[in-house]
């Protein structure tokens, strides 16, 4: 996992313990290698993985870093110099670069400024102290190593998490520290404090109002074509994350198209839905594709999942890396890897997630809520799970929720889709892809500003059920749309589907898929969705990691209702038996990271807590 940290701080011995701390930290990362640069009151370290995409200028006191790729409006890869040049130049309209990235440029008679790719994915937090010194960092777990930073629990954020199962309004859990903002920049001018500078903002592109719901098909495949081509890298040496599913099987048949030279992975069982329908689309490309079971790893994933709790502070829970894991595992290696994520999101910006019902073409904050919550602790048992100050501090969430939502500049359905990819996406999904740079770097088209804003403009009865995405993949390859996909249930078809089978067979498969579900609760080491498998909290690698935190339930009686903690975390060896693991199993996984995180660090809490 790439990380960068910095320390601004006139006083030369909290730098030197301020790097020691980093470096004890990053040496826990397997794989990295740690270097560092200093320069006057400044003092960066980073961790990256030998190949990663590192670019270090340095002139007199004047340096600046780029990890990862970020790619100028012209279509070219920059490097560190002429981000420099840019962030610190005189020009107050310095360019937002696509890509995926964390940038840090620094010149003494100029100031700091720090940034990552515009929509916010590569995760960045900053910490400033009543000294007057600057913490950034891509975890907050670096700042304990400044003497005079004191680690305690935001209550408020706690509250936010266990409800949506990740961080709201870009407040980690540490108090003191924030994550920057989706299309922010941190500058720090000499003599003035830091402040957050917005760059870029989601704003929808309307098609014109005579075009037609194919020509924005047309218009919205010629801009995921530029997409493409700005990301791909120079010396074409990737892998493509292969699931078989509509996303990445848009991508490989895309980059086929296109004569982009890539190899397939994938992960899971031979008789997983997402191997099969990976394997089909592979032979259909003519693709050479390498199958990896990832649940081989099982022995490792507590120590994994330590260390992931101590990176994100839970911006993400535990167990998001099996891509990572999948990917360090792969016989053949490349420098760079092509990811469908996050497609479906940029294709249906709108949706049921977001409380709008395509049906009515209302908007909803309950519904809103209920898609938010269902990954959390159940919003009626929160005040209780938090204690004395539960009542007050939901009451507070979700008003603050409701007005971003209905406060603009968005419509409520598409503002509420900014909150969505606010949490769901630069939490969850981001967590994982970060995770894969420790292997090979991630290449991000979906995030392409002018593709993600075109989209993000169609009209929402055109890009309801990723209508649109289908269209496409429709148009441009029959042949893959022909081929099962997964839709993490029983259901295994295509988009196209040929002549209907009879209406026995018909009915025989559908009462097959109606017996799996009712007695896939009593067999979930048997399950072909792979994510329901690989986050069953009944399955062994959980088990086994439930049991190491059952001693550390004190430490969440610390902060939470104990009584209230018992009904929502069970024993380790009591099963939860459910038909959707990934979803009823995401509290029971939360509240374990929440006390693995607890155990590293003393935080401290209001003595208003009761």
């Amino acid at each position: 996992m790439a990380h960068v940290a910095l320390l601004h701080d006139a006083d030369r011995a909290h730098r030197d313990r301020f790097a020691a701390g980093v470096r004890n930290f990053f040496a826990q990362l397997p794989g990295m290698t740690t270097s560092e640069v200093r320069a006057g009151p400044l003092t960066i370290l980073w961790a990256a993985a030998p190949h990663a995409p590192v670019d270090l200028h340095r002139e007199g006191d004047r340096v600046a870093l780029l990890v990862g790729y970020a790619v100028h409006d012209a279509g070219r890869w920059i490097n560190a110099k002429e981000l420099a040049d840019d962030w610190l130049g005189d020009n107050s309209q310095a360019h937002v670069y696509d890509g995926y990235h964390v940038g840090v440029a620094f010149d003494p008679a100029r100031g700091l400024a720090a940034g990552v790719d515009p929509l916010g994915l590569f995760p960045l937090y900053h910490a400033s102290l009543a000294s007057g010194s600057l913490m950034v960092a891509t975890t907050p777990g670096a700042f304990i190593s400044h003497p005079d930073f004191v680690g305690r629990i935001d209550r408020p954020e706690l509250a936010g998490i266990l409800l949506a199962h990740g961080l709201l309004d870009n407040r980690p859990l540490m108090a003191g520290a924030r994550r920057l903002p989706m299309g922010h920049r941190l500058v720090a001018f000499p003599g003035r404090v830091a402040e957050e500078r917005e760059v870029f903002r989601i704003d929808a592109v309307p098609p014109a109002p005579s075009e037609t719901c194919e020509q924005s098909c047309e218009r919205l495949e010629a801009e995921l074509i530029t997409a493409l081509r700005r990301h791909r890298p120079p010396s074409d040496d990737t892998l493509l994350m292969l699931s078989g599913g509509l996303d990445s099987r848009l991508v490989a048949g895309c980059l086929a198209d296109l004569g982009i030279p890539t190899r397939g992975v994938t992960f899971g069982r031979p008789g997983d839905h997402e191997v099969r329908a990976a394997r089909a689309v592979a032979e259909r490309l003519g693709m050479p594709l390498e199958v990896i079971s990832t649940e081989t790893s099982n022995a490792g994933f507590t120590a994994r999942s330590r260390l992931a709790v101590r990176q994100n502070h839970l911006s993400s829970g535990p167990g998001g890396d099996d891509f990572a894991v999948g990917l360090a595992s792969a016989a053949t290696q490349a420098r760079f890897h092509w990811s469908g994520v996050p497609f479906d999101w940029v294709f249906e910006p709108v949706s049921k997630h977001s409380g709008y019902d395509i049906a009515t073409g209302t908007w909803s904050f309950d519904r809103m809520l209920t898609h938010t919550n269902a990954w959390g602790v159940p919003v009626d048992r929160l005040p209780e799970l938090l204690g004395g100050d539960g009542r007050d501090l939901c009451h507070e969430l979700l008003g603050n929720l409701e007005a971003f939502c209905t406060g603009g500049p968005l419509p409520p359905e598409r503002q509420s889709s900014v909150l969505r990819w606010n949490q769901r996406v630069r939490n969850h999904l981001a967590a994982a892809i970060h995770q894969t740079t420790a292997v090979a770097w991630p290449l991000m088209p979906a995030t392409d500003r002018r593709f993600f804003q075109a989209a993000f403009g169609i009209p929402l009865s055109w890009s309801a059920d990723r209508g649109i995405e289908k269209a496409i993949l429709m148009s441009r390859r029959p042949d893959l749309a022909e081929i099962p996909f997964d839709t993490n249930s029983f259901t295994f078809e295509p988009l196209l589907v040929g002549p209907k089978q009879p209406g026995l067979a018909s009915a025989g498969r559908s009462l097959f898929r109606r017996l799996r579900r009712a007695t896939q609760a009593f067999l979930p080491a048997a399950d072909p969705r792979r994510y329901e498998r690989l986050f069953n909290v009944d399955e062994p690698r959980w088990r086994a990691l439930r049991r190491e935190v059952e001693p550390l339930r004190p430490k969440l009686e610390e902060h939470l209702d104990g009584p209230t903690l018992a009904t929502i975390l069970p024993p380790p060896d009591r099963r939860l038996r459910t038909r959707k693991p990934l979803m009823d199993g995401s509290p029971i996984r939360l509240l374990c990271g929440l006390a693995m995180l607890l155990e590293e660090h003393s935080f401290s809490y209001p003595s208003g807590r009761s």
